[in-house]
């Protein structure tokens, strides 16, 4: 759980440097690669379901609302980020970005 907390810190603090770069300086494809970042917290908020769901979490239900919030916090600060990034896009070439430009996003 740990481990899976602290990639999730560690993806949160990368996201938050490229809104920053976004937002500066009105990069389109760091905003579209944003999205990649956003999918790697949503795999790891999906893990610490996985851990507490699998039989073997033995801390208890205080300790396991307290991990399940925090998966959610970073979960919802990555998500809002990409809102963000996608509304910059939108004022920058006055179009939403669709899934193909994400899916060909280069950091």
């Amino acid at each position: 759980m740990r481990s899976t907390v602290l990639q999730m810190g560690q993806v949160a603090e990368r996201i938050v440097a490229k809104a920053g770069l976004v937002i500066a300086g009105k990069y389109v494809q760091t905003a579209l690669a944003l999205d990649r970042d956003d999918d790697e917290m949503d795999r790891l908020h999906r893990d610490i379901f996985t851990m507490l769901t699998d039989g073997k979490w033995k801390y208890g239900t205080e300790a396991a609302v307290d991990a399940t919030l925090v998966g959610r916090y970073y979960e919802r600060f990555a998500d809002h980020a990409v809102l963000v990034a996608r509304r910059l896009v939108y004022l920058v070439t006055g179009e939403f970005p669709s899934q193909t430009h994400r899916d060909n996003a280069q950091v």
